[in-house]
């Protein structure tokens, strides 16, 4: 989770740094459509976010080069954005898998060591559940 908060305050300062030095690159020039903040903060996002709705564009080489570095650091920051937001998904199903199977090793290992208690029904129960923690676990092998 700290990744992720991580990645969205760099992606805050990636907009935010390119789009007033966008500003400050663009409006000067005679022939700019970059005039004002609002349209240097959206060509940012849009261009980080590899958009590109093209409505505003750089004209001078500077802001082109900039727009081109912003290009390239938009999928980088992206690309790690999604990996981590995947990763995090991954990580909590595979924690509440190991809950689940931990639980379920626990209970076996707690009625086995109290196997003389148990009647008929619980027996049957018992090998069931370890029939299908052994299938279970065989599947998982087999997998990887």
């Amino acid at each position: 989770m700290k990744l992720l908060i991580s990645l969205f305050v760099i992606s805050a300062a990636v907009v935010g740094i390119s789009g007033m030095g966008i500003f400050l690159v663009e409006s000067p020039h005679e022939d700019a459509q970059i005039t004002n903040l609002l349209d240097a903060f959206w060509w940012a996002s849009a261009t980080v976010t590899t958009v590109g709705y093209g409505d505003v564009v750089p004209v001078t080489e500077l802001g082109r080069v900039m727009g081109i570095v912003l290009m390239f650091v938009g999928i980088a920051i992206i690309g790690t954005f999604i990996s981590a937001l995947g990763a995090l998904f991954i990580g909590s199903r595979l924690k509440k898998h190991e809950t689940v199977e931990s639980s379920t090793k626990s209970l076996i290992i707690k009625k086995i060591g109290d196997i003389e208690n148990l009647e008929k029904h619980e027996v049957e129960l018992l090998i069931s559940m370890v029939k299908d923690l052994h299938d279970e676990a065989k599947d998982n092998r087999q997998k990887n």
